[in-house]
């Protein structure tokens, strides 16, 4: 007899019937102690026989090979996929890792320890049914401030000036401290992205450990292109970090890379050179007078 079949769903429909049936008799007397128990004991029961049922219905999807739907909303696949990290970050001692879906491209921020952490954790969510590629924003190497879950409060160095001065320049625009270091990797991550490697890794060499890692661009499984216009790194930060404020998203990115570039004055001109024209001007903007 199949797992789901109509006799086994009448079985266990029947034997919830029937639970209430006899429960009913006792809670015709309302009020007594009794009836608290049989009530108590009638929805435990009803609790218990779902979870069967639903063993039951689970058993027989995977035996029939099913798989789960992949035409989902972007809201339902971000759940998905939140599920299927969970025992990976565990199983890595990872911090909480922040997954977003457009338009089943997975987005994903957080940090972890090595180059063989990303891609175990990239592989996995582009083996989640639905999803359409990954843009990871996963940052190697667990900066100041960032701890395991198993180091609970353990402390940490404090962070350097440069550190220092780019969440200063979010929080003075209307970031919460709490969030800063978030939106300020989100808009340093997304600018980086326009740099070529060997710029980038140069500009990088000039700042210290704790902000490197702010920089990293993302690694793309059939990812988008990276921006070319302000709305677009504009947009592009704003979607890929959930912590941004969306309405003042244009005077905290520029408030982020006015600080960048205070702290690299001797490569503000190599950068320059290697943006695209309306990101060049946006860059020069930002400057001194």
């Amino acid at each position: 007899m199949n797992a789901t079949s109509p006799a086994m769903r009448r079985t266990v429909g029947g034997l919830v019937v029937a639970g209430t049936v006899a429960g009913g008799a006792v809670l015709l007397r309302p009020g007594t102690h009794l009836n608290h128990v049989a009530r108590r004991e009638l929805i435990r029961t009803a609790r218990h026989l779902r979870y069967i049922e639903g063993r039951i219905q689970g058993v027989s999807y995977h035996l029939g090979g099913r798989h789960p739907d992949p035409s989902v909303i972007d809201n339902v696949l971000a759940d998905r996929v939140r599920s299927s990290l969970g025992r990976l970050e565990h199983r890595l001692d990872l911090p909480h890792l922040h997954v977003m879906v457009e338009h089943h491209v997975v987005l994903l921020h957080g940090e972890v320890d090595s180059e063989a952490e990303a891609e175990e954790i990239e592989r996995a969510v582009a083996g989640v049914s639905g999803v359409a590629g990954v843009e990871s924003y996963l940052h190697v190497g667990l900066t100041p401030g960032d701890t395991r879950p198993s180091a609970g409060r353990a402390a940490s160095r404090p962070p350097t000036v440069a550190r220092r001065k780019l969440l200063e320049a979010a929080e003075g625009s209307g970031v919460d401290a709490a969030t800063a270091p978030r939106v300020v990797r989100g808009v340093l991550a997304t600018f980086a992205d326009r740099l070529p490697a060997e710029q980038r890794d140069h500009l990088s060499s000039h700042l210290p450990a704790d902000v490197r890692p702010l920089l990293t661009p993302p690694r793309r499984i059939a990812g988008a292109r990276p921006p070319r216009t302000v709305p677009d790194l504009v947009g592009r930060i704003v979607g890929t970090t959930p912590a941004m404020p969306a309405d003042r998203a244009n005077a905290i990115t520029t408030a982020v890379l006015g600080a960048l570039r205070e702290l690299v004055p001797g490569d503000a001109g190599a950068v320059s050179a290697a943006l695209p024209p309306e990101l060049r001007t946006l860059w020069e903007d930002v400057g001194p007078a």
